[in-house]
C-alpha cells in the first residue's frame, strides 16, 4: 500500500478483513496524507458536514472539523482497526517495477523500492510484494505554472500546500486560483496580511453549507438520490434509475430553483456580477467546493481584491494580468490544483492518455497490468466514503470473485466510453473526478460486487434521505467470506 491518507487507511482495513497481509509505505511521520501536519496548508479545514467525513465502521460526528480533528479521527480509524501497526513512516517509495514472468505486467507480482523521505543518499531497500496498491492521493503532486520573467520577482512564490503558520502574515499576498484552496488563502489573507489579492481565470460556483435560505443542511439537496436524478444522466445504464429519466425540463427548472438559492444562501448575490459564476447549475457543479465563512464578507469590504483575469507573466513587483493590470506581492500563492502523475510508477504500465487523462477501468485498475490498484482516483463529493467503496471492490477484484470481470479491450472500450461522457458532462475532469454523482458511483461498483444498490428501509428514505453517505454501506466484508 502507497500512502497512509484516507484511500490507504481504508483499503488497509478492507485488505486485512479479506486476509491479505498489508504493509503500508507512507512519507509523512504520520497517517493522513493531506491531512496529516507535513501534508496541508496552515489552516485546512474539512468541508464535511456531520457524518460525512466518516467510514463506515467508526462514526465521525465532528462538523466542519479542522486538520488537526480530522488527521486525530483518521489515526483512532488505523489503530482501532490493526492499520497503524503495520504503516511503515517517513518512507518514501521510489519505484515499482513488475516482476519477471509470463503474462501481463505484475501478474508474477510487484518489485517495490523505498527509501527513507527525503535522503537521496539513503539506501535504497528492495521488496517484493504479490499486490500494490496506490492510494498516494489526487492532491500529492503540486502544479505550479511556468510563468515568463520568474527571475525579475524577488518575492517568495509558494503552492498552497506550502503555506505555514506566519507565512502570509504582515505581506502583500496574492492568490492565483479559483477553487477552495485559494479562496480559503485569500480569506485567511484578509485576516492576516497587508493586503489580500484573489486572481481567478474563471469564478466557479461554491457551496453554502446551508440550502434554502440557511435551513437545511448542503447533504439533504446534493446527497440524495432525488438530488442526483437532476443531473445529467450517468454512464453506466446499470445504474440509471425511472428517477433519473426525469423530463429534461423539469431538471432545468429545478436547478433554476437551485441555483437562485445557491446565490443568496452562500451570499453570492451581494457580489459583483462579474464575480459571480456565469452559468447556470449543474454546469461545473464537480468543480465547487462549501465556501469559506468570511469570504463574501472580505470581498464586500474590499479586505480581498478579487480579479478575473488569466496571469500573463511574473513583474519585479507581482504579476501582469492578461487584462494588462499588474498586481503588486511580496507572496505569491499558486492554488492551482495538483498533477496526478506517479514517478515511482514503471513506464511499461501506463495509465494516462496523451491528454493526460487517467485511464483507469472504474477509476481503479489499469487495463493493461495485473495486480495493481489505485484508491483514490473515482473521486466524488463524499471521496471517504468513494474510497471505501473502491477498496471494498479492490479486494474482490484482487480474490476474483467479482461479478463479471471484462477482459482487457473490453475495459478499455469502457474506459473511451466513460471519458467520452466525463468531458461532455464533467469537462476537466482529468478522467478521476466524478463529482455529485456519488450514489451512481456507489451503485457501480455494487453492481460489479454483485450486491444490493437500495441502502434504505423504505422508498422515501432511499430517494429522499442522504445516501451518499458510508454508514449507509456497512458490513459490505461480512456477505464475501463465506465465498
Amino acid at each position: 500500500m502507497i500512502g497512509a491518507g484516507p484511500g490507504g487507511i481504508v483499503t488497509a482495513k478492507v485488505l486485512l478483513d479479506n486476509g491479505f497481509d498489508v504493509t503500508v509505505l507512507d512519507k509523512y511521520r504520520q497517517v493522513g496524507g493531506v491531512w496529516s501536519a507535513g501534508g496541508c496548508y496552515d489552516g485546512l479545514a474539512n468541508q464535511a458536514a456531520r457524518r460525512l467525513f466518516e467510514f463506515a465502521d467508526l462514526p465521525n460526528r465532528l462538523h466542519f472539523a479542522d486538520a488537526v480533528d480530522t488527521q486525530r479521527y483518521l489515526e483512532h480509524y488505523a489503530e482501532t482497526f490493526g492499520v497503524l501497526a503495520g504503516v511503515r513512516h517517513g518512507t518514501e517509495v521510489v519505484s515499482v517495477r513488475p516482476l519477471e514472468g509470463p503474462g501481463r505486467p505484475g501478474a508474477a507480482g510487484w518489485s517495490v523500492d523505498s527509501r527513507p523521505t527525503d535522503d537521496e543518499t539513503a539506501q535504497v531497500r528492495r521488496e517484493e510484494f504479490d499486490h500494490v496498491v496506490v492510494a498516494s492521493g489526487a492532491h500529492h503532486h503540486p502544479h505550479v505554472p511556468e510563468l515568463p520573467g520568474r527571475a525579475s520577482f524577488h518575492g517568495t512564490v509558494l503552492h498552497s500546500n506550502e503555506v505555514r503558520a506566519g507565512t502570509l502574515t504582515g505581506r502583500r499576498v496574492v492568490v492565483v486560483g479559483g477553487g477552495k484552496s485559494a479562496l480559503d488563502l485569500a480569506t485567511r489573507a484578509a485576516r492576516e496580511a497587508t493586503s489580500a489579492t484573489l486572481v481567478q481565470r474563471k469564478v466557479n460556483w461554491m457551496i453554502p453549507e446551508r440550502f434554502l435560505l440557511g435551513s437545511v443542511g448542503y447533504k439533504w439537496i446534493l446527497f440524495t438520490r432525488f438530488g442526483e436524478a437532476l443531473l445529467p444522466r450517468y454512464h453506466d445504464p446499470a445504474c440509471v434509475r425511472p428517477i433519473d429519466r426525469l423530463d429534461e425540463r423539469v431538471k432545468r427548472a429545478l436547478w433554476w430553483l437551485i441555483t437562485r438559492d445557491l446565490l443568496f444562501s452562500a451570499g453570492l448575490n451581494r457580489l459583483p456580477k462579474h464575480l459571480r459564476p456565469d452559468r447556470a447549475l449543474p454546469f461545473h457543479l464537480a468543480h465547487a467546493g462549501v465556501i469559506p465563512r468570511g469570504y463574501v464578507r472580505a470581498v464586500r469590504r474590499g479586505l480581498i481584491a478579487a480579479k478575473v483575469s488569466a496571469v500573463e507573466a511574473y513583474t519585479g513587483q507581482g504579476l501582469r494580468l492578461a487584462t494588462g493590470e499588474e498586481v503588486t506581492a511580496d507572496v505569491i500563492v499558486f492554488a492551482t490544483g495538483h498533477r496526478k502523475v506517479f514517478p515511482f510508477l514503471d513506464p511499461s504500465v501506463s495509465v494516462h492518455d496523451s491528454a493526460g487523462r487517467l485511464r483507469l477501468y472504474r477509476g481503479i485498475v489499469p487495463p493493461g497490468a495485473d495486480r495493481l490498484g489505485f484508491v483514490g482516483f473515482r473521486q466524488v463529493f463524499n471521496n471517504i466514503m468513494g474510497m471505501e467503496l473502491t477498496a471494498h471492490w479492490l479486494a474482490r477484484h484482487f480474490r476474483a470473485t467479482l461479478r463479471t470481470t471484462p477482459g482487457e479491450q473490453e475495459m478499455r472500450d469502457a474506459v473511451d466510453a466513460r471519458l467520452a461522457w466525463q468531458e461532455q458532462v464533467l469537462p476537466g475532469s482529468g478522467g478521476y473526478d466524478f463529482g455529485p454523482y456519488d450514489i451512481h458511483c456507489a451503485d457501480e461498483l455494487l453492481h460489479d460486487m454483485g450486491l444490493p444498490s437500495h441502502r434504505a428501509g423504505n422508498l422515501l428514505a432511499e430517494y429522499l434521505l442522504p445516501g451518499g453517505v458510508a454508514h449507509r454501506y456497512r458490513g459490505l466484508t461480512r456477505p464475501r467470506q463465506g465465498e
